[in-house]
């Protein structure tokens, strides 16, 4: 089997299991779904669910490769000489453009992510954890590649990632509102018009 194949596959069963996990928290709720559930949801053992997700909160928040992907080509490209926040501010909007307010699959996992987070405590707890690994990714990769100082970079990141869950929140509370991209716009504002803290 290619290593393309491998990963296809892999990705496939990730996508069904973040489906079958969010389903069933949408139906049951988190306290009343298990792991068997889900992997009989998805059509796999218990067994292969962990091998994807650390518990069944993380299980339906298995992100999308592409989405990964393009983040981690974007955090390369940030330049060096310019000031970060503002690239990273960049990026982040258009990470959430491309959710295209829940008209694509990527979109429409992610708002039902965000509105179950909003009333699942462990499902919170889960998506924050999720953000933390994301994050000391993110601020290794600048440090390295940026050369920057951990702490300028960490700072950075963490403002930037609080106005996309700000964003986030807003959205998934009232979808049919101004849009994802927009809420995100006025929260940049917003924290702009404070002095940026």
């Amino acid at each position: 089997m290619t290593e393309a194949l491998q990963d296809r596959r892999r990705h496939q069963t990730e996508r069904e299991i973040r489906e079958a996990a969010l389903a069933l928290f949408e139906e049951r709720g988190v306290d009343g779904t298990t792991v068997e559930d889900i992997a009989h949801a998805a059509g796999v053992s218990p067994r292969t669910v962990f091998r994807y997700a650390v518990s069944k909160e993380r299980a339906a928040l298995l992100p999308d490769p592409a989405v990964e992907r393009t983040y981690d080509e974007a955090l390369i490209a940030l330049r060096p000489g310019e000031p970060l926040v503002p690239q990273l501010s960049a990026m982040s909007r258009d990470t959430l453009a491309a959710i295209e307010d829940g008209r694509d699959g990527v979109g429409r996992d992610t708002l039902r992510q965000w509105r179950l987070v909003a009333h699942e405590p462990k499902l919170l707890l889960a998506a924050i954890a999720v953000d933390e690994e994301r994050l000391a990714r993110a601020q290794a990769t600048l440090t390295e590649t940026l050369g920057l100082d951990p702490l300028t970079v960490r700072v950075a990141l963490v403002r930037t990632a609080a106005v996309v869950r700000v964003a986030l929140d807003q959205w998934a509370a009232d979808p049919s509102g101004p849009g994802l991209v927009a809420t995100y716009d006025a929260a940049c504002e917003s924290l702009r018009r404070q002095g940026g803290l």
